[in-house]
């Protein structure tokens, strides 16, 4: 009888290790991350060469430019002269007055003096730069009494934003 009780038990045994082993239970857990990202605004800036060509000795000779801001979306600027400078000069450097050529800048659309931030130009970035171009027209005096040779400058333009 010893037997067949131990038989038994064995074999009961058995039979719960062999259920508890195939009865493996799956178990879920949540959490969160959070996440986060920035989108930095900037602006550039480009200018095509205002060319005057020929200057006119008994006239005005007018000139010129497409300043084109390009910002993020969404990021509001002013563009302005950042130096007011609006002098041609001889050999790009004459401080003889024979060899200074005045050339006011205005905002082609509006006729406003572009030459502080009050009147210089302002708007808001669309992320394409096409969509915020102005033109600048500048509008050198008359060459009689000048030195003969070549003039140049250079305006440094300032986008803030």
């Amino acid at each position: 009888m010893k037997i067949k009780n131990l038989k038994s038990s064995l074999l009961i045994c058995s039979a719960l290790l062999l259920s508890s082993t195939n009865n493996t239970f799956a178990a879920t857990a949540s959490g969160s991350m959070s996440v986060t990202g920035a989108v930095v605004g900037t602006c550039t800036l480009a200018a095509s060469t205002m060319a005057f060509g020929t200057l006119n000795r008994s006239g005005t000779t007018p000139a010129t430019s497409t300043i084109t801001p390009n910002c993020t979306l969404g990021v509001t600027y002013t563009v302005t002269n950042a130096a007011a400078t609006t002098t041609l000069l001889l050999g790009g450097s004459s401080s003889d007055p024979a060899g200074m050529i005045l050339f006011p800048l205005t905002r082609t659309d509006s006729g406003l003096a572009f030459s502080s931030s009050l009147n210089g130009i302002t708007g808001t970035g669309t992320g394409e730069a096409t969509d915020n171009a102005v033109t600048i027209t500048g509008t050198a005096a008359s060459a009689s009494g000048k030195l003969s040779g070549a003039y140049s400058t250079s305006v440094s333009l300032t986008i803030t934003y």
